[in-house]
């Protein structure tokens, strides 16, 4: 059955959204979960039933409404229904990412004011214990393992009370679209995370858009979606957690990031919410595994590719392309279970190359741009006319305008009533009813919105020349011997790069150069794999201005990650603290 929007035409809450969805499609699976080496479904009416029973043991442990309650837990079936439970009593889920230090739990436990966590058990109810001994206000702890401590109790034991039907719809019948759903607290790229608050409407202002650029179906034939992004993650959550359980997709969860390839040949699934970062490295894996094939192989799959780019085919070239799909591209997508319809990329803008290379294996790419802080979706480009480049148009009932500066600037019933307890940054975002992105953008004639660099990101030279690094970055990072880049230069002569070299690629061609075998560190220092990777990048952006030159490079041996504390939660680049690890590295390239 196709969607529209009156799904969540005149719904009141999010709850409320959900709720009607498992009353058309009790029997209909609404999540997967893996268990004993494959996976098993749980039906619509027995998630409702669960946050039902759940809501009303929060009645119970006197959560009242306005309270804020954390879920600290990975991607699971268990999240959906307490953050619905959570949501049904008028409390105000506060997500945390599995990967806060316990210091980073403390701030934001403590920042929220929350009074009671949710979390799985093991090594994150660890951390939550040694980081709750700073937060006197958190009065319970509810965990899916048990625990022998004074705090905690567990799941079972608080959805295992009568069911409170009175109380629960009284609870459910105060809720309205102005009501405080969520607290999201920002990545913290630069400083501490501030709490994005986000009502109910905010939200559902997001999903009404969504059926008119995103063909969905509903039902056990319909979509199902793979989740492994955080559910901390803005666009994880809204998408395939209040998008799929508002409209009845179903969801099918990974067991973890690293074994997502292995689990979507399990699940097939129809949808897949990404960030740049993971198809940039499922391109490279695509690419590094081609290499290791025949030279024939090799060849027909650069043919492949050559083909389904080009705009018409003669009369030889349309006989053979189907041939090759077959041989080619149907192999790489039956990788990803053989069914997926899309790839939706946001919270990084996404290189052209990246997005083309998917876009003609077969698995279109639609990428979107958003902001916690716009619930998050301010454009998408429709299923209909995607352009890659773009981040697509404003999405229903938003308005994109670009500022003097080039900042993008948005308005709408999604955009946030400000930061929780920050005056100051709430001040500084809203501005007469505009929510200043802090992205640099340009709008075409047809109102496709480009980003093209972060304002706060901007470099500007002891020339004078504003010069966006992200640009760069993503030029770069197209070549298969390059996985990560951090572009430097402000204020200084000439820009300069801290890159991560390809394992893989790179030890591949020294053995082709006859290079003697050693480590891969000694490989990172070896002057004549820096001069090769720098003659790359030379010849990459040639086409650039003068200004916009990477001069000199440092080779890193290791990956910049979120266990690094140089990547944050949704995988950008910190590049303040990358500056403050490597700041004498990066000053030597100056010497």
């Amino acid at each position: 059955m196709h969607i529209d929007s009156s799904s969540v035409d005149g719904v009141a809450s999010l709850p409320a959204a959900m709720y009607r969805t498992a009353e058309r499609c009790a029997a209909e699976p609404a999540q997967w979960y893996r268990d004993n080496g494959q996976y098993l479904s749980i039906t619509y009416a027995q998630m409702a039933s669960r946050a039902r029973y759940l809501a009303c043991g929060l009645i119970r442990a006197g959560i009242k409404a306005g309270d804020r309650v954390a879920i600290l837990m990975e991607n699971r079936p268990e999240w959906a229904a307490i953050d619905y439970a959570i949501l049904s009593v008028g409390a105000v889920t506060v997500p945390l990412y599995c990967s806060y230090r316990p210091q980073d739990m403390s701030y934001v436990l403590n920042d929220s004011g929350a009074a009671a966590v949710f979390t799985s058990g093991s090594k994150l109810l660890s951390h939550l214990l040694n980081a709750v001994e700073q937060c006197p206000h958190v009065r319970h702890i509810y965990a899916i393992d048990a625990c022998d401590h004074k705090l905690v109790s567990s799941l079972a034991s608080l959805e295992a009370g009568e069911l409170d039907e009175q109380a629960l719809d009284k609870r459910l019948s105060a809720l309205g679209r102005d009501t405080l759903a969520t607290l999201v607290y920002t990545s913290g790229t630069t400083a501490n995370p501030k709490g994005v608050m986000l009502t109910h409407g905010n939200i559902i202002t997001n999903l009404e858009s969504v059926p008119a650029v995103i063909d969905l179906r509903m039902g056990h034939t319909g979509d199902r979606m793979i989740s492994f992004l955080p559910l901390a993650h803005a666009l994880e959550r809204t998408g395939s957690h209040f998008l799929a359980y508002s409209f009845g997709l179903s969801v099918a969860f990974a067991e973890r990031p690293d074994t997502v390839a292995k689990n979507m040949a399990e699940i097939s699934p129809t949808i897949m919410i990404t960030v740049p970062r993971m198809l940039e490295v499922m391109r490279s894996r695509i690419l590094a595994q081609v290499a290791q094939q025949s030279p024939v192989k090799q060849k027909l799959f650069t043919l492949y590719l050559k083909l389904a780019r080009k705009q018409q085919l003669n009369f030889f070239e349309q006989l053979i392309f189907p041939l090759l799909d077959r041989l080619v591209a149907d192999k790489v997508r039956q990788r990803f279970g053989g069914r997926l319809r899309v790839l939706i990329s946001g919270g990084a803008p996404l290189s052209i190359e990246i997005a083309g290379f998917f876009e003609a294996l077969g698995l279109p790419v639609l990428e979107g741009y958003g902001l916690s802080e716009s619930a998050p979706l301010l454009t998408v480009n429709p299923m209909s006319d995607r352009r890659p480049g773009s981040v697509g148009i404003a999405a229903k009932g938003v308005e994109i305008i670009i500022a003097e500066d080039g900042e993008v600037l948005a308005r709408g019933a999604n955009i946030m009533p400000g930061y929780w307890k920050n005056r100051k940054a709430t001040k500084e975002s809203l501005q007469q009813g505009w929510l200043h992105t802090g992205d640099i953008g340009e709008l075409d004639g047809d109102g496709y919105l480009r980003i093209t660099d972060r304002k706060k990101d901007i470099i500007v030279n002891s020339g004078g020349e504003n010069i966006a690094p992200q640009r760069i970055e993503q030029l770069l990072i197209i070549d298969n011997k390059i996985d990560q880049v951090v572009v430097f230069g402000d204020r200084k002569p000439y820009l300069v790069a801290l890159v991560v070299a390809n394992a893989d690629a790179c030890t591949a061609w020294a053995r082709e150069q006859g290079l003697p075998e050693s480590s891969w560190q000694n490989l990172c220092d070896s002057p004549i794999m820096k001069k090769h990777l720098q003659t790359k990048i030379n010849n990459t952006l040639k086409s650039l201005n003068p200004f916009e030159q990477v001069r000199r490079i440092h080779l890193i041996s290791e990956p910049f990650t979120i266990e690094g504390g140089l990547l944050t939660p949704t995988l950008k680049i910190k590049r303040r603290t990358v500056y403050q690890q490597y700041g004498e590295i990066l000053e030597a390239l100056y010497s």
